[in-house]
């Protein structure tokens, strides 16, 4: 073959390669306001928001959010109305509808808070049944993780519909304890307790999850969209997450 020729042949596979690259695409996420991860107000919709759109972006695509309550952005991600959610801990469950992705969207790290005068020498690490020996009253939210395991151990364990609550009892001393993520926590007492919130110091981790995007089984795009992220999220350290049982 001629050198004309190879250039011929060069561009030609050229062309070919480049109709099989995948075209742009916008792809929208079904999520609800949990700053500072998801969050109207923040910049760029919160700190899972941003790392989701850099991924895309990364990989040529566009992102766009839409804010629902959470129990909808679930629900239109199962039945595919929308293709992704998050960011959401992983339940068996789940995996009928949902497509988990390998790579986590980050690591959320349960903590108790606690009022600074009702434990001035701080906390240390407690296991849930030795927060039932020492008679410790715990505030949160029903159906999240812990609750089943501290009401098996004994643990009073008062249960409130929002987390405002949760924390106005918690600084009125009308509960020794409230079990949230760190991040979430120091933003949220910030917001409800306002200068009260330097009343509350935490702990160090009791438990770690790996936070995923779900991504749906019934949307056409949700097993690409798995794939894309997959191949362009920065992977988080999982090894030992989930691993402390309370």
């Amino acid at each position: 073959m001629t050198s004309g020729g190879f250039r011929t042949l060069a561009v030609f596979l050229a062309l070919v390669l480049q109709s099989t690259v995948a075209k742009p695409e916008t792809f929208t996420f079904a999520i609800g306001d949990w700053p500072p991860f998801t969050s109207h107000d923040a910049p760029g919709f919160g700190l899972h928001a941003q790392k989701v759109a850099e991924t895309f972006r990364a990989a040529g695509h566009d992102v766009d959010f839409e804010f629902f309550p959470w129990l909808r952005s679930l629900e239109m991600t199962r039945y595919g109305s929308l293709p992704a959610t998050f960011s959401w801990i992983h339940e068996k469950e789940r995996t009928e509808d949902f497509i988990y992705p390998e790579t986590p969207i980050d690591l959320a790290s349960y903590v108790y808070f606690y009022r600074k005068d009702r434990f001035p020498d701080g906390l240390q690490d407690l296991s849930f049944k030795e927060i039932e020996a020492r008679g410790l009253t715990v505030v949160g939210i029903p159906g999240y993780w812990y609750q089943a395991p501290m009401e098996k151990a004994g643990v009073i364990f008062q249960a409130v519909p929002q987390e405002e609550q949760a924390w106005n009892m918690l600084a009125l001393g009308r509960a020794d304890l409230y079990v949230e993520i760190d991040r979430v926590g120091l933003t949220h007492s910030r917001a409800v307790l306002q200068d009260k919130a330097d009343r509350i110091a935490m702990s160090e981790p009791i438990r770690i999850f790996p936070l995923y995007i779900l991504f749906s089984k019934a949307h056409p795009a949700g097993a690409r969209m798995k794939d894309i992220w997959d191949a362009f999220a920065e992977p988080e350290p999982v090894s030992s997450a989930g691993s402390t049982i309370r």
